[in-house]
């Protein structure tokens, strides 16, 4: 299974908003997908193919999270890796930011005994849309440009899971393998 450790979107309100962002850059006529409202979610650390057994080992090693709730402020939409090639839309982090960074690298030292590691630094953002080609790319960036420093709203982190991923032609669909409550 495609597994992937995660922290979803739970704001209703901040969903809503992105959905706004999402028809405004899908209005610039660029090749790109918007993640479904959801699909929302923060990947802390892909784990890619993974057996039950070390499904069920991610799951106990998460058990034993300690981390505690805390808010985070949406502020902001860029891209990576550059300009120049586009891939990957994304809201940013404004409040909560350090909290985020913190649960990330408990998760990683939570997985590390299992042989789990992440593959790049952890850099909190939410993916809201995934770039296909460079299509009407100036306009795209003019319409992403305008959010640049943007307020979106607020959410809680309270909760961490592994999630499954199955890739379809219509999109990825998760399913929730384990959660772990933050207290």
């Amino acid at each position: 299974m495609r597994a992937f450790v995660a922290v979803d979107l739970g704001s209703e309100e901040v969903s809503r908003a992105i959905q706004e962002v999402q028809r405004v850059l899908e209005r610039s006529g660029a090749d790109l997908k918007s993640v479904e409202p959801e699909n929302l979610h923060f990947t802390l650390q892909f784990l890619g193919e993974i057996s039950e057994l070390e499904a069920d080992m991610v799951t106990e090693a998460l058990k034993g999270l300690v981390a505690s709730p805390f808010t985070v402020s949406f502020k902001g939409v860029g891209y990576f890796p550059s300009s120049q090639r586009i891939s990957v839309i994304w809201v940013g982090v404004d409040e909560g930011k350090e909290e985020f960074v913190s649960l990330a690298e408990k998760v990683f030292e939570r997985l590390r005994p299992h042989n789990f590691r992440p593959d790049k630094k952890f850099v909190p953002h939410l993916t809201i849309c995934r770039v296909k080609t460079g299509r009407n790319k100036d306009k795209l960036l003019a319409a992403a440009d305008k959010y640049r420093d943007t307020a979106i709203g607020t959410d809680t982190v309270s909760s961490v899971k592994l999630k499954v991923s199955q890739l379809t032609p219509r999109g990825p669909i998760y399913n929730d393998r384990s959660s772990k409550t933050l207290t």
